[in-house]
């Protein structure tokens, strides 16, 4: 599969597509957009890819990448048994050319992508680190507010108990008192 040059665009390529001498396919779109489909007499663009010079009018040709049984028949017709070889030679290098760049952009995006899935294990590591240090500290502070609490319990067990050891001999004081005050009010 082909893919346009331009790598901003990447897109698979269809039915037609500008080739260039110096082995590079663009499809129409950027073709148009980089000004290589239409060139005037004074414009010399050079290749987008490699910045090799296309001053020749056969430098930069659209291609028709699907072409008919017809034109398949009719197109090499005619030529020397060496030109036809030359053709083809020419075709399988550009196809070679093509498939050992597209290898080494999939490893540059594979490059990338292991770069960035490093960096954001790296981040997820120091997040979840992060994370880890703070839920031990709060559990550390929960521990500590169990501990006061069950302190706190405990003395207001012990004040609760005390006051209840004191209100009973409060109470048997009243009635002692109660007691001594009606013998004393009855004795005179």
């Amino acid at each position: 599969v082909l893919r346009c040059n331009a790598l901003k665009c990447r897109k698979q390529l269809g039915d037609k597509a500008l080739v260039t001498t110096c082995s590079h396919i663009f499809c129409p779109d950027c073709a148009a957009r980089l000004g290589l489909a239409s060139r005037g007499e004074d414009r010399r663009p050079s290749c987008p890819a490699c910045n090799s010079p296309l001053n020749h009018p056969d430098d930069a040709v659209v291609a028709l990448l699907n072409p008919s049984e017809d034109y398949k028949t009719s197109v090499l017709s005619g030529l020397t048994p060496q030109t036809i070889v030359e053709i083809a030679s020419r075709g399988l290098s550009f196809w070679a050319y093509q498939t050992t760049q597209e290898v080494v952009y999939q490893e540059h995006l594979g490059h990338k992508l292991s770069e960035k899935y490093a960096d954001l294990n790296h981040h997820l590591n120091q997040v979840a680190s992060e994370a880890n240090s703070e839920i031990a500290k709060l559990q550390n502070q929960v521990a500590s507010m169990t501990m006061s609490q069950e302190a706190l319990l405990k003395k207001i067990n012990d004040l609760t108990h005390r006051s209840k050891e004191k209100n009973r001999s409060f109470q048997q004081l009243q009635e002692l008192y109660d007691k001594l005050k009606q013998k004393a009010m009855m004795g005179q």
